[in-house]
């Protein structure tokens, strides 16, 4: 195997994140001009992806065996606080909408390669983080949990994922698995998002 697993992700899913981030709310956050209704909504539709994929994952008998701690990375309690500060009521909660198409995470491979989607965005999630500080009246303590994830950890967080994936990916077999499970959660992430843009 001429490339190790971090590679092989980074190049092989690079279209598929690049489509992710071509959203018209992403844009905006990084223009400047977001306003704090579409904020709202767009952490909205992170939601209906977040919350259903992680009570799958809880679900799933991979999960132990991939070493992933959905616990201890659970984002779905970072949108709701966001949400809450942002005005959501619990009756509101039960009106989003949640993704049914969800990816596959039946393997511990899968379910690594799935979550590489999420973790990977708590990286770019920190300059976002700084953008939109600057833009809307929130804050790391009120409106900005997601985004902000883990905060100056994330470096140290994110590194702790990559190690797991390098331990993971040692076969071109667990390689092509991981790599083709983030690219198929990058496509249902656009997906989605397509689906729940407003006009």
């Amino acid at each position: 195997m001429t490339t190790n697993i971090l590679e092989r992700l980074r190049n092989d899913s690079a279209p598929y994140h690049d489509r992710v981030e071509a959203n018209p709310y992403a844009s905006a956050i990084m223009d400047g001009t977001i306003e704090l209704n579409a904020y709202k909504y767009y952490l909205e539709m992170f939601y209906g992806f977040v919350v259903p994929l992680e009570r799958r994952a809880e679900a799933s008998q991979a999960l132990s065996e991939s070493g992933y701690d959905l616990q201890d990375r659970r984002k779905t309690p970072m949108l709701e606080k966001d949400l809450i500060a942002l005005g959501t009521s619990e009756e509101e909660f039960g009106e989003i909408p949640l993704c049914i198409a969800l990816p596959d995470i039946s393997t511990p491979e899968k379910l690594l390669g799935c979550f590489y989607v999420i973790e990977g965005s708590t990286m770019g999630g920190q300059m976002i983080t700084k953008k939109l500080s600057r833009t809307l009246p929130i804050s790391t303590e009120s409106g900005l949990a997601y985004f902000n994830a883990y905060g100056e950890e994330s470096r140290t967080r994110w590194g702790a994922f990559r190690e797991r994936l390098l331990e993971a990916g040692q076969s071109e077999e667990s390689c092509e698995e991981i790599t083709q499970s983030a690219i198929e959660t990058f496509r249902l992430l656009e997906r989605w998002f397509e689906e729940r843009v407003r006009p």
